[in-house]
């Protein structure tokens, strides 16, 4: 079982099967996701319809650390883009929703990925193969799109990973506030002023 479900389930309240073994795990071993760090509060409130199923956690999580390259080979750390509110959206070449959805995604990376902006959305995918990235991104014409690689699926450590595309919400400090799996149609002309929202709350904690 690995450490993620563990922490998944215990995040949200839910119960182990009766007939499961205990896992006896030192604390220090557990992911990032099963250690709270502080309380959120309130949830932002107009969350538009076609993210209802995005999670904000009731308490801010620990997340991956991993250092990560990009096509060229330059490194980025997931929790290295502070005082923002960083969206990781977890893709892969093999996944069929994701064609759908990467569109949307880089049409985000153009309107947030700025000096001023207080939102970051940053793509992870987790294909074995620079190759497959590069073929995926030509195939499909999205060129100008920007992604790290993820072939260890480091991120696994703390992030679920049998649902792509997910993205997961990160503060301005690199801490896990909320996450939504599967697809979502971030065209929805609603998403802009949920998404600023929730940058006014996490994006710079002080």
């Amino acid at each position: 079982m690995k450490k993620w479900m563990l922490a998944l389930a215990l995040a949200l309240g839910l119960q182990m099967a009766a007939s499961a073994p205990a896992l006896a795990l030192d604390v220090n071993e557990l992911p990032g996701f099963q250690h709270k760090l502080y309380a959120n509060g309130e949830p932002v409130a107009g969350k538009p319809g076609v993210l209802r199923t995005f999670i904000e956690l009731r308490n801010a999580r620990g997340f991956s650390t991993a250092e990560l390259e990009d096509l060229k080979g330059g490194k980025y750390a997931l929790n290295g883009f502070k005082d923002k509110l960083v969206l990781i959206d977890v893709w892969a070449s093999w996944c069929e929703p994701c064609i759908r959805s990467l569109p949307m995604i880089k049409k985000l990376q153009e309107r947030y990925n700025k000096p001023e902006s207080p939102i970051r959305v940053v793509s992870v995918s987790v294909d074995q193969k620079k190759s497959d990235v590069e073929d995926f991104i030509k195939r499909y014409n999205l060129e100008g799109f920007s992604t790290l690689i993820d072939p260890e699926q480091k991120i696994g450590d703390d992030a679920p990973l049998d649902v792509v595309p997910s993205v997961f919400v990160l503060d301005g400090k690199g801490n896990l506030v909320g996450f939504v799996r599967g697809f979502v149609d971030w065209s929805d002309e609603k998403v802009p002023a949920y998404l600023e929202a929730l940058a006014a709350k996490y994006a710079v904690r002080k």
